[in-house]
């Protein structure tokens, strides 16, 4: 069942330093990038962060690149997106070894987005691994250890309710919160505005020396990264309350407004981004919505 590192281990695993193996999912994408990161810690006693998409591909190149004389003690998931849980349950299954995360999708919540689930706004569903269920629920904190390493899980939603980063000496496993290669895409409720940038603010006092993203390659600068991504999310929100200085505006117009030179295909997505900052907006009683379940609510200044 498993096998030896060696000439025949996949082309798509890189040996980042003694004891850590990185192995990409074959799901390139817009929005993955080359594909989604797994990441395998230790020598003798393993951990696994993020198994990835449910991909038989996949599932086979993990197992070819696990030594032999070796033992998987624990499979950590930063959230349930489905390219980086949808794996979890089979090679859970397949190695005996537990999932740890934060909790499902929709733990982690904010009272504040709480609320506003309940005004109307619906779940976002798009890409979520709603079965997913962990083994054992972890709190922000947390130490996970074995004779080799102990890892840290620091809860850090904004992307995903659920969300977490994982400390390893001075390296941090970030998932999809920062990526050296894109911003990261929040989707209300489940993504929060405030929260993200909490979140980066908290990460940020960590000093760690260098990231290892869900998608993409490291993080080589995180302190100036983690600047420049809260620094953006601010600059959207100026951009959206400008835009409504003037006028009542559909998601869509504005949209269109900031996303100027954007590709077409990801219009969708850059939607998404711009609801998260109205929904932030919304909480901070800056701007109103006449109906926050319609696609075509109108959004205007408080």
């Amino acid at each position: 069942m498993q096998g030896s590192l060696g000439s025949n281990a996949n082309s798509r695993a890189v040996k980042l330093q003694d004891g850590l193996m990185r192995l990409t999912a074959p799901n390139p994408s817009p929005m993955t990038s080359t594909g989604t990161n797994t990441y395998i810690l230790g020598r003798k006693e393993l951990t696994i962060i993020d198994p990835g998409p449910n991909s038989e591909v996949h599932l086979r190149n993990i197992m070819k690149i696990i030594p032999n004389n070796t033992k998987v003690t624990h499979i950590l998931i930063t959230h349930s997106h489905l390219d980086h849980s949808g794996l979890a349950p089979k090679l859970s299954k397949i190695l005996n070894a537990p999932t740890l995360a934060f909790g499902t999708a929709l733990d982690g919540l904010s009272n504040d987005m709480k609320n506003i689930c309940k005004m109307g706004l619906a779940l976002e569903t798009y890409g979520i691994d709603t079965d997913f269920v962990p083994d054992h629920y972890l709190r922000d904190k947390e130490k996970i250890s074995s004779r080799e390493w102990e890892i840290v899980a620091h809860h850090t939603p904004g992307h995903l309710s659920n969300h977490i980063c994982y400390q390893y000496l001075d390296k941090l496993f970030t998932g999809d919160h920062i990526m050296e290669w894109s911003t990261s895409v929040i989707s209300p409720p489940e993504g929060d505005i405030s929260q993200f940038i909490n979140s980066c603010e908290k990460i940020y006092n960590l000093h760690c020396k260098k990231f290892y993203p869900g998608h993409g390659i490291p993080v080589e600068n995180p302190g100036e990264r983690i600047v420049e991504l809260i620094e953006h999310r601010k600059k959207r929100e100026i951009e959206i309350l400008n835009f409504l200085k003037n006028r009542e505006a559909t998601i869509s117009q504005i949209t269109r407004y900031i996303y100027l030179n954007i590709d077409q295909n990801l219009l969708s997505v850059a939607s998404r981004n711009v609801k998260a900052h109205l929904i932030d907006l919304i909480i901070k009683k800056q701007v109103t919505v006449d109906d926050i379940s319609s696609d075509t609510a109108i959004y205007s200044l408080l």
